[in-house]
Formats: structure tokens, C-alpha cells, sequence
């Protein structure tokens, strides 16, 4: 080993610094060629300490030794300052050991900059990245970070009998580019999230926090309803490509609004609530009444689970968080119900379109061990049509919504989820089972183009996802849907298949 050639070289060194003014004279020159070969050795040592970052301690404790025996050469030179010949020697020692000193600096530098990330000056800040290109300038007081994701996919879509195929073919599911950061201090913090595919809402996510306290920070501006806890995690965060029919018809949407939100009891319990328009992305209030929501999360085993799946910590002990969330809003009547036309929007005739009044809450429970994780997420939504449906102009709309007799109708859904780390942190497998009915109505300004295939969906679906650096990057997900009870009272069955292949890139 080469750390033991050195210590021999080292005492060799040392023991010709304590010998007598004779022997001085006579091994200068084996001196020079002991401290040379050292210096062979360092070489060697700094290209293995490239790629093994925990020998800085070595190198360290090298350094040690060489400063001891520099203390003894000096030592050494005052007990015999009446001899030239010999100071002279100890000279050219302490300057070849001053060259190793700086030798050991450099692979000291080099095996830093391989255990830390680079670090690049800007003008008096840095820049480096973490989880995006981040920004912060000299003083700290400002920071920006620029992530992003792309998802492109192929799908293919085949009917019950695998007798043709319906759709096929590529597309950019998504395409994201975002900011945040904060201004300032660590108290105002800033987000804003844009979609480039063209679909849909362009501006997401622009909010800004306001931090008083742990306990205690003010969000204003656009972001998720604090709902369901499948909706709250990115796109790229989740294992699966899409949530189920049932959660994507069941979950509100960004909304406009002042939330707050916080951590009490040592972060185990945290909370968000507000009032936000309930008219959906980048729109105004269509009514006087604005949507108020609630939600509660708290650990009940280890630490907290952030929103998303896929346990690629590997937990090392058992974490389980559960949730619970409620949101009451009235929605305006829209000029079409999924298609069907609204023949009359003001039933009582006060000149102002009439409001279904909907009632939401939702319940979750998430766990994660050594590479599995378990989610089961549940749904009830309570809608009362009260008059609108009674009126014989909205008969149409009575048949498709089928509410009782005093206008009410209720709709639950649930859905579990079950997924493992076959190579940790590498490849993922998973399942998913989901069921639930499908609204008409849609919330927070969602609005369906054409009625749901049936009343309710029944899907189950299947992944395999590669991870790499912490995200997903490319995978296959298989989806069956079940859309049985289709209008209504026909008991028929209509069964679609979906595979899909998607990548996935991180800015």
C-alpha cells in the first residue's frame, strides 16, 4: 500500500534529521532521494484520491506527519547552528517539504471539489444546481432556481376485443418551466409554474409566501386547492403517468385565492386552508360566493411523506402520514352540462344564474418501508340541484344528472395504490386499482365537453418505471378502464385498454 512506502520514507527522513553533523554531510543526497520518492507517491495518491473521495482524511493525516518533521528539522538546525555544512542540508529539507505542503493543498482542493458540487461565481453570488439551475446572490438574499420537465409519450389505445386499434400515436403530454425562490430573506419566498404544450391553462402556478412563523405563512395568489393529496404532487413526481378517471373527476383544480398554511407540534401536524374564487385557473369569481377548503395532514409513524409516490429513499423505518380535507363551494350553472345544453340558468328569475351547492371531502393515508409504498385515497362529494332540476325547461339535465327527489346526489371514489423498488432507487414496479362515480358537474371551473362514457369507471392499472438521479425517466404503463352501467340502465360493459411508453426529461 502506498500509505505504508511513505511512513518508511517519513522515518527515514526524520531519522536522518536527528543524526550527527557527519552523517549530515554524507546522506544529503540520500535525503533528496527519499523526499523525491515522496513526491512520486503523492502523485499516485492524487489520482487515486480522485475517484475515492474518503481518503482526504489520509491525506490529511499525511500532512500531519510532514509538518512534525518539519518542527523536527528546525529544532534540529538550532542544536548544531555552528555548522554550516549541515544547515545548509536542513535548509534544502524545509524547501522540499514546503513543495510537498503544496502539493498536499492542490489534492486536498481537488478531492474537495469532487465530494461537494461546483460552485461557479457570479459576479459576487453562485450558481449550482439543485433540483434546477439555482441562482443566490453574493449576500444570500436572493435566490432563483429555473426547473422544468418535458413528458413525452406513445400511446395506444385498443377496445375490449383487442379487435382494432382505436388511437394511436406521439405526443408532448407535458412541458414545464418554472421559478422560485426568495426575495430578500428566507420569509417571502416566490413560485410561478408555466405550461408550454399549448393545452390547456399556459400560466399554473404564481404565488407568492409570506413566512411569520414555522406555524404560520400567508400564500397569495394561484395554486392548488387544497383537496385531494393525489392532485397536491407535480406531475413528475408521481409513479403513474395520469391519476385514475375517478380521481381526476372528483379533484378541484388551481384556483385564485389567500391561503395559510403551517406546521405545529414539531412539523407532525401541518395544515392549509383559504378562500379562493372556485372558478378555476386565471379566472374571476362568477359569482359572489367564493370556495372555501381545509386541509389536515399528520404523521403518525416516522416522518412526513411529502405528496407523490414511490418510496425511492428507501425508508430505513416505517413512515405512515395520513390526511383529510373538505371544500364547500357554490357553482354557477354553465351554459352546458357536459355537452347538454342548459335551456334555463335562472330558475327563480332574479336575473342571476342559478348555483349548485357542492360539499367535498376527501381522506388519505400514505406509508412507505425499505422501497414500498401503500396509498389508499377516499372521496365523497354532495351535490344539491334544489329547484334548477325541478324546472320542466331543465328535464334533459334531470334525466342526466339523476338526482333524487329532493334534488341531492352523491358520489364516492376511492383508490389504492401499491408500488416497490425492485433495485432501489432504479426500477420501480406498481399497481393501481380505482373505482368511483363520474359527475357531470365539474368544479373550480372545469367544464366537460361531452358527457362521461357511463356513470361510473372501474380502472386497474400497471407500471414499470426506470429512476435515475431522484425522477423518473422512462417507463410503460398499462391502463384497463371498465366503464360499466353505460347510460344509465343499460348493464353493458365498455372495456378500453391503454399502453403507454413515457420519458421523462428534468431541467
Amino acid at each position: 500500500m502506498h500509505f505504508s512506502k511513505l511512513a518508511t520514507s517519513l522515518a527515514l527522513a526524520l531519522g536522518l534529521a536527528t543524526a550527527s553533523s557527519a552523517a549530515f554531510a554524507q546522506s544529503k543526497s540520500g535525503v533528496q532521494a527519499e523526499l523525491d520518492a515522496i513526491k512520486a507517491e503523492l502523485v499516485t495518491l492524487r489520482e487515486v484520491a480522485a475517484s475515492a473521495p474518503t481518503m482526504a482524511q489520509a491525506v490529511q493525516e499525511l500532512s500531519s506527519k510532514l509538518a512534525r518533521l518539519e518542527t523536527e528539522i528546525d529544532a534540529k538546525t538550532r542544536a548544531v547552528d555552528s555548522m554550516p555544512d549541515a544547515i545548509a542540508s536542513i535548509d534544502v529539507l524545509k524547501e522540499q517539504v514546503t513543495v510537498l505542503q503544496t502539493e498536499l493543498e492542490y489534492l486536498r482542493t481537488a478531492i474537495a471539489n469532487v465530494e461537494q458540487p461546483a460552485v461557479v461565481s457570479t459576479g459576487g453570488g453562485a450558481a449550482e444546481y439543485d433540483d434546477g439551475m439555482k441562482f443566490t446572490t453574493g449576500d444570500g438574499r436572493y435566490e432563483m432556481t429555473i426547473w422544468g420537465y418535458l413528458q413525452p409519450r406513445f400511446q395506444m389505445d385498443v377496445p375490449e376485443d383487442f379487435s382494432s386499434v382505436d388511437a394511436t400515436g406521439f405526443q408532448l403530454r407535458r412541458a414545464r418551466v418554472g421559478l422560485r425562490g426568495k426575495i430578500g430573506s428566507e420569509r417571502l419566498r416566490y413560485q410561478s409554474l408555466i405550461e408550454l404544450t399549448g393545452s390547456g391553462t399556459p400560466l399554473l402556478d404564481f404565488f407568492m409566501d409570506m413566512r411569520y412563523r414555522e406555524e404560520l405563512t400567508v400564500r397569495v395568489g394561484q395554486t392548488r386547492l387544497p383537496y385531494t393529496r393525489s392532485f397536491l404532487a407535480e406531475p413528475n413526481q408521481r409513479a403513474f403517468f395520469e391519476l385514475s378517471a375517478t380521481q381526476d373527476a372528483q379533484r378541484y383544480d388551481r384556483d385564485l385565492g389567500v391561503y395559510a398554511l403551517g406546521r405545529v407540534l414539531d412539523g407532525k401536524l401541518r395544515y392549509q386552508a383559504g378562500v379562493a374564487n372556485g372558478a378555476g385557473p386565471n379566472a374571476r369569481n362568477t359569482n359572489i360566493d367564493m370556495a372555501v377548503s381545509a386541509r389536515v395532514e399528520g404523521v403518525v409513524l416516522g416522518e412526513y411523506i411529502a405528496p407523490g409516490s414511490g418510496d425511492i429513499e428507501g425508508s430505513e423505518e416505517l413512515r405512515l402520514t395520513v390526511g383529510g380535507a373538505f371544500v364547500h363551494d357554490l357553482v354557477q350553472m354553465p351554459f352546458s352540462l357536459a355537452g347538454i345544453d342548459v335551456e334555463n340558468r335562472d330558475v327563480d328569475g332574479d336575473g342571476i344564474a342559478d348555483n349548485v351547492r357542492v360539499l367535498s371531502s376527501a381522506i388519505d393515508a400514505q406509508l412507505r418501508y425499505k422501497g414500498w409504498d401503500l396509498s389508499l385515497e377516499g372521496t365523497w362529494r354532495h351535490e344539491r340541484w334544489g329547484s334548477i332540476l325541478q324546472h320542466d325547461d331543465n328535464s334533459n339535465i334531470a334525466t342526466a344528472v339523476d338526482a333524487s327527489g329532493d334534488g341531492h346526489r352523491n358520489y364516492l371514489g376511492f383508490t389504492a395504490e401499491a408500488s416497490y423498488f425492485v433495485l432501489p432507487s432504479r426500477l420501480l414496479v406498481g399497481t393501481r386499482v380505482s373505482h368511483g362515480r363520474l359527475p357531470l358537474l365539474g368544479l373550480g371551473g372545469r367544464s366537460l365537453e361531452e358527457p362521461p362514457p357511463a356513470q361510473r369507471a372501474l380502472q386497474i392499472d400497471g407500471l414499470v418505471q426506470l429512476y435515475r438521479d431522484g425522477y423518473r425517466r422512462v417507463g410503460f404503463m398499462y391502463s384497463m378502464i371498465n366503464y360499466n352501467a353505460k347510460n344509465g340502465s343499460d348493464p353493458a360493459n365498455d372495456i378500453s385498454h391503454s399502453f403507454m411508453l413515457e420519458a421523462q426529461l428534468v431541467l
